[in-house]
């Protein structure tokens, strides 16, 4: 059943919104039958704009945000803009090869793995891919699912494209996260160009500032009836959720508001779960974040990869303050390893040393004091109590750190025995999967000698993580930065038992059944990486990366180039 939560509502403008809902169910047979050239060419064609707003955009963020353009932080902003140009440059490159008459998937990217299960190569997609990426070694692979082999996977790729059409093109609701400013416009290139539905989206409160910029990026979509966007509160969120005209919904966001959508609250929720009826009975996928590890294998590290590996811990928990649903909040270290303590001493002095930032996320003093509450090792690294580190964690225990997902800047850490490298990974494998909330994203850091050496458990712990990304050496939300792979919680997850979320965006490819992407980058760099705290020219250099990204101006390579060299 849908319900029809009339209370909730009373105070939004219906009239509005029903508008917004009938423009898009006039237009719905337009755009299922918008010819393939058409709509690459309109997705170049927001590409390009976003360069031309992005500055504007970045300047709304800081001031909505409070930090200055020139802050250290304001790079955060131009950051969040490169996952979705690289989304919008995937679809174009894969719906351009369908256009062309070629397979989405090149012959050599799917390969199957000695347990039988089929690996998809994602990334590096192209030439020019390759050559920007290789500096930092990075790649990307989509995992299908088990039981899915390599002829079903080749023939599930842009299926819709080759002739099949789309499964059940809609008018879809997309309810937006609050902290990156991409993630509402990528929900929206996932369920236009790979589901075939056009797209309300209710931005969420925190970043309603977006709305111009992106009426404007997307103006070709808006006014041929495609895409609506429309600001508000939950009650706005709750009337289009349950609006007859609205076929399906995305969300990004908490378990807790996806629960209050689909079940509703307090004993009317434990009553529905009860009894199996949904307040909200339509096809629905969300991201919703949980608690994210970064688990360290020993080795023998240099002091310059103690160095650069600090540097992506501190950066995986600082950026947007924390205010990212696969922001580190666990890292897992071996115990009795002598370079434990010299890469936590470096961990710490990153976070204390970085210029200090307000949390702008509503509740964030509330999640932070929750995840402290009997903490008698936590420690404040930036005064007034903030940056937190909370040292000697149980892992047998119940903590908070483990159960709750924070979203703000506190990093727990955990000490598992390390008898054996092998020993160590089952034992943080297991650790990462029953003990921690969700299955998102987790990171693994490991030297190259390692890597090699203990091959076989290194592979049987990627494999055995049930997380939606693995990031090695590198940062997991390169996986959802990248386009072509794929973000989303773990399969398996139930409305009654959410996790960290059902289906997945990105996806570029269109795989059928994906199981998890994994995105690795190199343990030694040629040039620093991008997921470091120490950059001393970060906005520079994502501003530049933004500009070349966009509109494939080359006079910003000069730019791009001298701040790269310059990290």
């Amino acid at each position: 059943m849908t319900g029809t939560l009339d209370g909730a509502a009373s105070s939004v403008d219906r009239a509005a919104l029903d508008r917004a809902v009938a423009d898009l169910r006039s237009g719905l047979p337009t755009w299922v039958g918008l010819p393939l050239v058409e709509r690459i060419a309109l997705l170049r064609g927001v590409r390009r704009r976003l360069g031309r707003e992005a500055d504007g955009i970045v300047a709304a963020g800081c001031a909505a945000q409070g930090i200055s353009g020139d802050d250290r932080w304001a790079a955060d902003l131009w950051i969040d803009l490169s996952p979705l140009l690289n989304h919008l440059s995937a679809f174009e490159e894969v719906l351009g090869r369908v256009a062309a008459g070629r397979e989405p998937l090149p012959a050599d990217a799917v390969t199957t793995r000695p347990d039988g299960q089929v690996v998809v190569g994602a990334v590096p997609a192209t030439r020019l891919d390759a050559l920007m990426l290789g500096g930092w070694g990075l790649r990307g692979e989509v995992w299908m699912q088990p039981g899915f082999g390599a002829d079903d996977a080749r023939a599930s790729a842009a299926r819709a494209y080759r002739g099949d059409g789309f499964d059940a093109p809609g008018v879809a609701l997309v309810l937006g996260a609050g902290n990156a400013a991409f993630l509402p416009a990528v929900d929206v290139l996932h369920l236009m160009i790979t589901r075939g539905c056009t797209v309300v989206v209710k931005l969420n409160p925190v970043n309603a500032y977006l709305r111009p910029f992106f009426e404007r990026a997307f103006g070709d979509f808006v006014e041929r009836g495609w895409l609506r966007f429309v600001d508000g509160g939950p009650e706005v969120g709750q009337y289009l959720a349950h609006h007859p005209g609205v076929d399906r919904v995305h969300m990004t966001g908490s378990a807790a508001t996806y629960n209050a959508l689909v079940w509703g609250t307090g004993d009317e929720a434990e009553l529905n779960r009860a009894t199996g009826r949904p307040l909200l009975d339509k096809p629905i996928t969300a991201e919703l974040g949980g608690v994210s590890p970064m688990i360290v294998v020993p080795g023998p590290w240099l002091s310059s990869d103690i160095t650069v590996q600090a540097d992506r811990i501190a950066y995986a928990k600082l950026h947007n303050c924390g205010h990212i649903c696969a922001a580190a909040q666990v890292l897992v270290l071996p115990e009795g390893w002598p370079l434990a303590d010299r890469l936590l001493d470096e961990v710490r002095a990153l976070m204390r040393g970085l210029p200090p930032r307000r949390p702008y996320y509503p509740g964030s003093d509330h999640m932070v004091a929750r995840a402290l509450e009997g903490q008698s090792r936590a420690q404040a690294l930036v005064a007034p109590d903030r940056r937190w580190l909370v040292e000697g964690l149980d892992p047998d225990s119940d903590d908070t750190l483990f159960s709750d997902e924070v979203f703000a800047d506190v990093l727990g850490v955990v000490r598992l025995p390390a008898p054996t490298v092998p020993a160590y990974l089952d034992a943080a494998t297991e650790f990462a999967n029953q003990r921690l909330l969700g299955d998102l994203a987790a990171t693994i850091l490991v030297d190259p000698k390692t890597a090699q050496a203990e091959g076989a458990a290194l592979d049987r712990a990627v494999a055995g993580l049930r997380y939606g990304a693995i990031g090695i050496n590198g940062w997991a939300v390169m996986a959802g930065s990248f386009g072509y792979t794929t973000w989303g919680g773990f399969p398996g997850n139930t409305p009654a038992d959410i996790g960290s979320g059902v289906g997945v965006i990105g996806n570029a490819l269109m795989l059928a059944h994906p199981q998890k992407s994994v995105a690795s980058a190199a343990f030694h760099p040629r040039i620093k990486p991008l997921d470091t705290a120490s950059h001393r020219h970060p906005a520079a250099l994502w501003r530049n990366l933004v500009r070349v990204n966009a509109s494939e101006d080359l006079r910003a390579a000069p730019g791009l180039l001298i701040a790269t060299l310059r990290g």
